[in-house]
């Protein structure tokens, strides 16, 4: 149950939120444009859907490696100076992730204390801003995961897979 979890975990949350997403902008259209209303909770979370999606979006591209990238410098090392190169991007996503991750809290604390609550639905706002500590928690779990791969791969074949390659997709 926990390798199917590992692997299929950000896919599942996408397509719910996905799926969520399309089903109240749906919802809202008909509602507008055929019965002359619409709700105010619609329209906000299914924002709030679409940025959850996009930030586990983030996770799912870090966990296969498939982030927009320029490969021309890595496929021209060795094995040895690519995982030097790949530990080094590694750390940088890290500390990125980190940033995020900290300031992402010390927003929702701020929010979760003055009890910031949603214009159109009785919510904290706080709750809309978790997308940033889950998806970016995830993308520093699948970074630590590459790095991980990338180390391992390289102490037994003394290879290290350029870019994508290697990772399940």
């Amino acid at each position: 149950m926990i390798k199917w979890w590992d692997e299929h975990l950000e896919r599942v949350l996408m397509v719910g939120f996905y799926v969520y997403f399309c089903a109240i902008i749906f919802v809202e259209v008909v509602l507008r444009y055929v019965f002359s209303m619409s709700t105010g909770w619609g329209e906000m979370t299914a924002r709030y859907a679409f940025v959850y999606l996009v930030s586990i979006a983030v996770a799912e591209a870090a966990r296969h490696n498939n982030h927009i990238r320029i490969d021309i410098l890595p496929r021209s090392l060795g094995n040895r100076a690519r995982l030097g190169l790949y530990l080094y991007f590694d750390a940088l996503q890290l500390v990125l992730g980190g940033l995020v991750i900290f300031y992402a809290m010390r927003v929702m604390g701020i929010q979760l204390e003055n009890q910031q609550m949603s214009q159109s639905v009785d919510f904290n706002i706080a709750f809309a801003y978790f997308a940033l500590p889950l998806g970016w928690g995830l993308f520093v779990f699948r970074v630590l995961r590459r790095a991980i791969s990338d180390w391992r791969s390289f102490r037994s074949s003394g290879t290290v897979p350029v870019g994508g390659e290697g990772f399940g997709a």
